[in-house]
């Protein structure tokens, strides 16, 4: 069976985040993997990536030009890459994307990952940006999340198999993508084995990804209850960011809050080692790895209820409703402040996310490879 993964991600995004690690860790897990199928990874331009050293054949299909390259390599596709996907018996796109649009509606077989969803799910999700706080981020969401959404309603029909990162992805899409249950296949993604528990002292850090000013305020709160603790924000998101950081100004919380932008996994497996919480505040999550990352750090988690997150997180962590302030500040309150409590998050935590490999998740890819071929 020929095989074709493409790969542009990897080689257009600044930061090595979300689809960026699910092409990462897939095609280094396929690799690792015997089988007699033959893997091609599909891009645009030479890369030194680690994954384009792996063994695997790589098809790269220059673009027209390198000027306007998003509207260049739309016309590759309508051209040039409708002959190359030929030679394949499937191809897996690993994200819907604009410029990708024309290979859906060619005669190759073809699998298609969904791993986010509010931004072409949800348009009435409470976390996208808004108009009125973050005209340049909304404007740029909007010009290319609502082409997608109505360029989807053509090519919907065509992809032979969908794969969701979760059973709440699975479920929306049956119902807001009116996609048939016989073509979703459930997939969940891993964390990798570079997270684990490293010896390091505690310092006194409660870590979070969402720079939102809910998490300021509950911050605000657990100060006034005493606790001594920074706070570490780790992000590149746009929404939310600007107002959580008025914030931090207006509450005089400089030197207590550290935002700390963009941090390799190297750095990330380090200060979820030394952190004693890791909180995060999602309004939607149709997956959500750095808790599965945290808990394999032996870092306690502490999240809200939404979505895919109690498929993840299970009972190894605390799950609250995201509107109620007071019961997060108290459950966080409770696991910094109780050793009992927090040894047995650490306990559980780990052993759930044994629970989430990469190796299943490349396993599991190559079998709705195999069905779609066989179909």
């Amino acid at each position: 069976m020929e095989v074709g993964i493409t790969t542009d991600i990897i080689d257009s995004t600044k930061y090595p985040k979300g689809v960026f690690q699910y092409i990462k860790y897939l095609v280094q897990n396929i690799a690792k993997i015997e089988s007699n199928h033959n893997v091609h990874l599909i891009h645009y331009h030479q890369n030194p990536h680690p994954i384009y050293q792996l063994g695997l054949d790589e098809t790269i299909v220059q673009p027209y030009s390198l000027h306007f390259p998003s509207l260049s390599k739309f016309f590759t596709n309508l051209t040039k890459m409708q002959a190359v996907l030929k030679r394949f018996d499937v191809v897996h796109f690993p994200e819907p994307r604009l410029v990708q649009v024309p290979l859906y509606f060619t005669d190759v077989k073809t699998v298609l990952t969904l791993h986010g969803g509010h931004l072409y799910l949800h348009p009435h999700d409470p976390s996208k940006p808004k108009v009125y706080r973050e005209p340049k981020y909304w404007l740029k969401t909007s010009l290319y999340t609502k082409p997608l959404r109505l360029s989807f309603l053509k090519f919907r029909d065509k992809i032979d198999m969908y794969v969701a990162v979760s059973n709440y992805l699975k479920e929306n899409m049956m119902k807001q993508l009116k996609i048939p249950e016989e073509k979703i296949r459930v997939i969940y993604l891993g964390v990798d084995e570079k997270f684990k528990p490293q010896k390091a002292e505690k310092e006194g850090i409660i870590l979070s990804d969402t720079p939102l000013p809910g998490l300021i305020e509950i911050y605000y709160k657990l100060r006034k209850k005493g606790m001594k603790h920074k706070l570490v924000i780790f992000s590149m998101r746009q929404y939310g960011y600007k107002k959580a950081k008025e914030m931090v100004s207006k509450l005089d919380l400089q030197k207590e809050v550290i935002f700390a932008g963009y941090v390799s996994d190297e750095k990330l497996v380090k200060l979820y080692s030394t952190a004693d919480l890791y909180l995060r505040l999602p309004l939607v999550e149709t997956f959500g790895i750095p808790p599965l990352e945290a808990m394999a750090c032996g870092c306690p988690v502490v999240t809200t209820n939404v979505g895919s997150l109690p498929e993840v997180v299970g009972d190894a962590g605390i799950l609250k409703n995201p509107g109620d302030i007071e019961g997060l500040v108290n459950a966080i309150y409770e696991v910094l402040t109780n050793d009992g409590l927090r040894q047995d998050m650490i306990k559980k935590g780990l052993e759930r996310a044994k629970m989430f490999s990469w190796e299943k998740t490349a396993r599991e890819t190559i079998k709705v490879y195999e069905e779609v071929v066989k179909n």
